[in-house]
């Protein structure tokens, strides 16, 4: 049986209701809540055009305006679909991909994840991970409503 324990981080992350999600256990079977809509944010969908399903994982400011940021995966992305990940605030967007030993992420910026998953939680300063849970994450300034990433093989 999994097992998920939840640790509310700030007071800004408890009044979005953000947690951080550490599982222990088998694959995932669900994925991270995306986080709120408005005039500020932006619909993120990834196109996967790798022979195998992709797993998505981003970091975003926790509202517009925020300083903070959330880090969270896992999304699944069959080979030859597109999904959308969910509405995030614009501006600085962080995203990572990996399928089978093929990860997506020129390296911008290195974030923890945590694997099997789900796992959302705020990128604090002093946050700390082993070397297999360091991604490479692309880094994109995003200033329309909608943005599409497309994974290629």
């Amino acid at each position: 049986m999994r097992r998920m324990t939840w640790i509310t981080m700030s007071a800004a992350a408890a009044a979005m209701g953000l947690v951080i999600v550490t599982a222990s256990g088998g694959p995932a079977s669900a994925e991270p809540e995306a986080i709120g809509a408005g005039e500020s944010m932006f619909d993120f969908s990834v196109c996967n055009r790798a022979p195998k399903e992709a797993s998505v994982a981003i970091s975003a400011r926790l509202a517009p305006g925020s300083k903070d940021f959330v880090v969270a995966g896992w999304w699944r992305v069959a080979s030859g679909s597109c999904r959308k990940i969910g509405s995030y605030p614009r501006g600085h967007f962080y995203m990572h991909a990996t399928a089978s030993g093929t990860n997506w992420g020129k390296g911008d910026l290195n974030l923890c994840v945590e694997t099997p998953g789900p796992f959302k939680r705020i990128n604090l300063p002093n946050y700390k991970c082993s070397g297999d849970q360091l991604r490479k994450f692309s880094h994109q300034d995003i200033r329309a409503a909608r943005w599409e990433w497309t994974l290629r093989p």
